[in-house]
């Protein structure tokens, strides 16, 4: 392949991608946002009410925009690192295989687990070092425009963020020998993650199953918690890390108790999630002056409180 012929070929495939992941994203996000704000059943008009609550239509159309732009610019650096996969693939440099007995049947769920904690372990470390001041500004702040996250706002990253997230799984492909079915699901599970992390309504029931997957999986409340609170919960999957580092929410786990949909904590009793909800005031001087325990390396780290 000559050169003229993969920048083509790469120009092609970057803008199939780029169709593909926006015409995906806003029929997502879209549909997502409509269920949860315009849907006026019994399940969602309360979760309406507790996010727009004090908030002016001009102030929740700007949060909007803002994340709808970052995310169309997000996707077209998705779509380029997307790109040069295909083309890595195709000059024989990745490791992506499609005979699934090439490695064994039981290779393709065990390298699907192995890349999802992977993931998850290279997320939170990068998650907390967006967070310093250092590279707040320029690393994460779009993220955090949101508040009050919506699907809107599942894949508005700046552009620094989006090409830092695109470099694991391309350096997946040209480390591990990945099936091109785990490949896809991988970007399945990311795309559905992001989207359901920033829903607005509890994943999770209030039954002993529930609470356990709650306890150990990031869902909408989990997350919603780092958008008001700032310095707790950089996972992507799973709860280990943040409980292991010290960083979970100490009134997390209480979070789950309550016996509501939404995972919007005005609503509950404890003094824990009480003082999350109060803190929404506070965001942005948290954000311009994180403490050294946001570091992403056990230095010494506080346990946040």
């Amino acid at each position: 392949m000559t050169f003229s012929l993969f920048v083509k070929d790469l120009c092609h495939h970057s803008l199939v991608f780029f169709a593909i992941t926006v015409a995906g994203y806003v029929a997502a996000a879209g549909s997502l946002y409509w269920a949860l704000y315009y849907r006026r059943s019994s399940r969602f008009t309360a979760a309406t009410t507790a996010s727009i609550s004090g908030r002016s239509l001009q102030d929740i159309w700007r949060s909007i925009r803002s994340d709808v732009g970052l995310s169309v610019l997000s996707s077209a650096i998705f779509s380029i690192c997307a790109a040069l996969m295909t083309g890595a693939y195709t000059l024989g440099f990745t490791k992506i295989y499609l005979q699934p007995e090439r490695y064994g049947l039981g290779y393709l769920a065990v390298s699907l687990c192995l890349i999802l904690i992977a993931q998850d372990t290279y997320f939170y470390f990068i998650h907390r070092l967006s967070h310093h001041p250092k590279c707040y500004k320029w690393l994460h702040q779009g993220h955090h425009h949101s508040k009050n996250p919506t699907p809107w706002t599942s894949f508005a990253f700046d552009p620094a963020e989006a090409m830092v997230q695109s470099i694991y799984l391309m350096g997946v492909v040209l480390l591990i020998p990945i099936h091109i079915s785990v490949l896809v699901a991988v970007v399945m599970i990311m795309t559905m993650g992001a989207l359901l992390h920033h829903f607005g309504v509890r994943l999770f029931d209030d039954s002993v199953l529930g609470k356990w997957l709650g306890s150990w999986l990031i869902g909408s409340t989990h997350h919603w918690l780092h958008h008001r609170k700032y310095t707790v919960h950089y996972s992507l999957y799973f709860t280990f890390w943040d409980k292991l580092m010290g960083t979970q929410y100490k009134g997390y786990e209480d979070a789950l108790t309550p016996s509501v949909e939404l995972f919007v904590l005005s609503s509950a009793n404890s003094s824990e999630t009480l003082e999350a909800a109060a803190a929404a005031e506070a965001t942005e001087k948290v954000a311009e002056k994180v403490a050294e325990k946001t570091l992403p390396f056990p230095l010494p780290l506080e346990k946040a409180s």
